[in-house]
């Protein structure tokens, strides 16, 4: 563009600028001061005739080339440039200090870079202000595409600080003027493409505002993954629980250890135990509800330590709530190895392999031992009695059947206190020491127990008793048969 009565200043724009060379005969190139567009930006001249662009002269960047015959010795040549690229060192002097729109980048001057707000850049495309840049913040006002034809990083956020706090930071921001309970928040989507050429959501990972409540906020965070077709929560984070599979998918939940693939193992079906199961160091593939398998010596398979200081403790409870079997063809207790070697029936009744049952009772660990009182009195006292169980009668009726046994206030009345249990407290929520089938939630029985093991010695005392009396009869019988 031509300036009409001034020159145009030498700081700005310059775009007149005359190269003179001197022909020697045998050269046809030369090199300018700076590249022209092309040949129309440049008027060449030799001994004052004018050249015609690319039939008497040719430009690739800063080389010019004479067409034809080398330029005469002595001959002289001007390369006037009328236009070109305007040098890297003058765009610090563009100077659009608070000019709206001032930079215009399009025809209809609709995309814009403004610079009036100081420090601050503005880029606005198709009339919408999409973009500004401060000395410390980048602000995108809309969707930014980031994309590349390889595998390498798209994008990379460093941190050069060398404290001790994190960074760097990647923050995901909901600044809403009215946020609601169960608004959603920040989601990071990763998408697909599948065979038929359809985009997907793939993986998503999504947080949501629980209670927005001032003092008392709560949020979830959802992890969604696409599975056979669908999108299923397979995990997520809630203000009062942790979740795995809450869509309830068929799929295992599996922790490995250093040496097993399997150390936690969970089936959600498996050999059609719809509910699922558990195993501990066990792929659990006959479909036992919790399975554990011990491959080493010398350490227990389970173990339950029960470390409350006070109060009512239990260690094992085994109940059976949705039926009472009352029976030998359900347990409560199996062990076995080869055989069965200890087994609790669902009726209560235990056997073990070698009939053996006992207590510790080397001389070592007791005291102050004597013989023990006669027990003739307290088993003559003793009554054996046959009786129904109340819990039996309500169960079976008048098929409920006779045992045999003793009853825990007639041994107190005949002086054999030590042989009952005194204070055994059950309450009607623990299910499985219900004696009386009556009970209402909450309320607390006290109930009497036999120690039958001490009635046994008792009676073993006074079968001695009554051997020594037989053996003493059976001596004077003798005297007297002899005379």
């Amino acid at each position: 563009m031509s300036y009409i009565g001034q020159q145009l200043p030498a700081d700005v724009f310059s775009g007149f600028v005359t190269d003179a060379f001197t022909g020697n005969g045998s050269d046809t190139t030369f090199t300018l001061s700076k590249a022209p567009f092309s040949e129309d930006g440049l008027i060449v001249v030799i001994n004052n005739v004018i050249q015609r662009p690319t039939t008497n002269f040719t430009v690739s960047g800063t080389t010019l080339t004479i067409v034809g015959t080398a330029v005469a010795d002595g001959d002289v040549i001007y390369a006037i440039h009328t236009s070109g690229a305007v040098p890297s060192t003058l765009a610090s002097k563009v100077d659009v200090n608070g000019l709206s729109d001032g930079v215009v980048l399009d025809a209809d001057a609709d995309t814009t870079i403004s610079a009036d707000t100081d420090d601050q850049i503005d880029f606005k495309a198709g009339g919408t202000d999409i973009m500004s840049l401060t000395a410390t913040t980048v602000t995108i006002n809309d969707g930014t595409t980031i994309t590349t034809a390889d595998n390498t990083a798209q994008l990379i956020l460093t941190s050069t600080d060398a404290d001790a706090n994190a960074g760097p930071v990647l923050k995901l921001t909901r600044d809403s003027g009215s946020p609601a309970d169960d608004d959603f928040l920040g989601n990071i989507q990763i998408e697909m493409d599948n065979d038929a050429g359809d985009n997907l959501d793939a993986v998503s990972i999504l947080a949501q505002a629980k209670d927005v409540s001032n003092a008392s906020e709560d949020a979830r965070l959802y992890t969604y993954v696409r599975t056979a077709g669908s999108m299923r929560d397979r995990f997520s984070i809630a203000p009062s629980e942790t979740v795995f599979n809450e869509d309830s998918v068929d799929v295992d939940f599996r922790i490995e250890s250093d040496s097993s693939s399997t150390m936690f193992n969970l089936q959600a079906t498996n050999s059609g135990n719809s509910a699922g199961s558990v195993g501990i160091n066990s792929s659990n593939s006959d479909g036992n509800m919790f399975e554990v398998v011990n491959p080493q010596s010398g350490v227990y398979a389970g173990k339950f330590n029960v470390s409350a200081g006070s109060g009512g403790i239990y260690g094992l409870n085994l109940n059976f709530s949705g039926q009472t079997p009352d029976n030998n063809a359900s347990a409560f207790i199996v062990a076995n190895d080869s055989t069965t070697r200890f087994r609790v029936y669902a009726d209560g009744d235990v056997q073990n392999h070698d009939n053996s049952y006992g207590a510790i009772s080397d001389e070592r660990i007791k005291s102050e031992i004597v013989d023990a009182n006669s027990q003739w009195d307290d088993i003559k006292a003793l009554r054996v009695r046959n009786y129904k169980k109340n819990e039996d009668i309500a169960q079976y009726g008048d098929k409920a059947w006779v045992q045999l046994g003793v009853i825990a206030q007639e041994l107190e009345a005949a002086g054999m206190d030590k042989c009952v249990k005194q204070e055994v407290l059950y309450t009607a929520d623990d299910q499985d020491v219900l004696i009386n089938k009556t009970a209402k939630e909450g309320d607390i029985k006290e109930y009497k127990a036999v120690k039958y093991s001490i009635l046994y010695m008792k009676a073993i005392k006074a079968l001695q008793e009554a051997m020594a009396k037989i053996e003493t009869l059976e001596t004077k019988v003798k005297a007297l048969e002899d005379a």
